[in-house]
């Protein structure tokens, strides 16, 4: 599996970016009614692994400015700061993500990616909680011991998509990133 960061023109990039975002964004909608169970992680943290870490960290943010802007939840400028920054971390960590895809597979998962998803939405998810239990009020230690069930929803499904969904994403990128007569 290649990154396509250096070996690109910057307006395919750009189209990459844009699609990213755009691919983010339309499945948050589609998953609207499942709470915290959503592709866009992986399609951020797939852009920084593709086109390089500063890409990477502006599908997070630029998903968030648009998805957070128009959530059907409502909208708060400081969660959507917190989402928006925190967002970023996929798209950075992606960046840095460098071992062969697929090479240490048990029972035909890539347990390192699974890994990998679980841990940075574990940070995401006290990052951006912190901050929502604070905006709205309630004490910090009740805010968090509440939000248990819907992290670890958030954690566990991330790990499941990461591990499953990122090999072939890469490929399908790579496979309408090539450049074609």
């Amino acid at each position: 599996m290649m990154c396509l960061g250096a070996s690109i023109s910057k307006t395919k990039k750009i189209s990459v970016i844009a699609l990213m975002g755009a691919a983010a964004i339309a499945t948050n909608y589609v998953l609207i009614g499942v709470v915290n169970v959503k592709f866009m992680d992986l399609i951020v943290f797939t852009s920084g692994y593709m086109l390089g870490s500063a890409s990477g960290a502006s599908v997070g943010l630029l998903v968030w400015i648009a998805y957070g802007t128009l959530n059907p939840y409502g909208f708060s400028v400081p969660i959507l700061i917190a989402t928006a920054l925190s967002e970023t971390i996929f798209g950075v960590c992606g960046g840095f993500f460098h071992f062969k895809i697929g090479k240490n597979k048990v029972f035909g998962l890539d347990f390192r990616l699974a890994i990998t998803g679980f841990l940075l939405t574990v940070i995401y998810d006290l990052m951006t909680n912190v901050v929502s239990v604070l905006t709205v009020g309630i004490p910090l230690r009740i805010g968090l011991i509440s939000g248990i069930p819907f992290s670890l929803m958030h954690e566990i499904s991330n790990a499941a998509f990461f591990a499953l969904g990122f090999p072939p994403l890469v490929h399908a990128i790579n496979q309408l990133t090539r450049y074609r007569k």
